[in-house]
């Protein structure tokens, strides 16, 4: 048995609300366990100080003063699902308005094209055509000087900067 256990038993022994087989196991516990034996002795010497001393009778009319007091202040004690439903619904409300507030200020833009976001060549593979086929021209072109201005002004009609690269 543990001391702590032992604690509470003896505790128990003193309102006679002990069963013999725990009252076994705690004569047991206290005969090996020295700090449980004094600390029995200790509750027992304050039990005996507590019961050899007389407590002045309370003054008349104190029990008719005390139970409307006790009857107001329990009446006026909320039970604790109220109180926590009074902390929780502000808090709610707030995080429900903070959030319909986010989707409306917040919302993505829809009005982005196809465009905008895949390039031409894409757009070509996508709807299954070859995108080499704009290309010929260019490598058709006999000068070389036609050739280099075709494909220096196909790059700058490409309005997607983040997929090429400038040296």
């Amino acid at each position: 048995m543990r001391c702590k256990k032992s604690e509470k038993l003896i505790l128990k022994s003193f309102d006679h609300k002990i069963k013999d087989r725990e009252k076994s196991e705690l004569e047991a516990h206290i005969a090996l366990c020295p700090h449980c034996f004094d600390m029995k002795r200790e509750y027992e010497d304050i039990l005996k100080v507590l019961s050899a001393s007389v407590f002045p009778e309370p003054k008349p009319y104190f029990w008719e003063r005390l139970r409307p007091r006790l009857n107001e202040s329990s009446a006026g004690i909320l039970p604790f699902w109220k109180l926590l439903a009074i902390k929780l619904v502000p808090t709610a409300v707030s995080i429900v308005v903070l959030l319909v507030a986010g989707l409306t200020f917040f919302k993505p833009d829809q009005s982005f094209s196809l465009q905008d976001e895949i390039s031409k060549t894409e757009i070509l593979l996508l709807r299954d055509l070859n995108p080499f086929q704009e290309t010929r021209s260019v490598f058709e072109a006999e000068n070389s000087e036609t050739k280099n201005m075709m494909l220096i002004f196909t790059a700058l009609e490409e309005n997607n900067i983040v997929r090429r690269y400038f040296p």
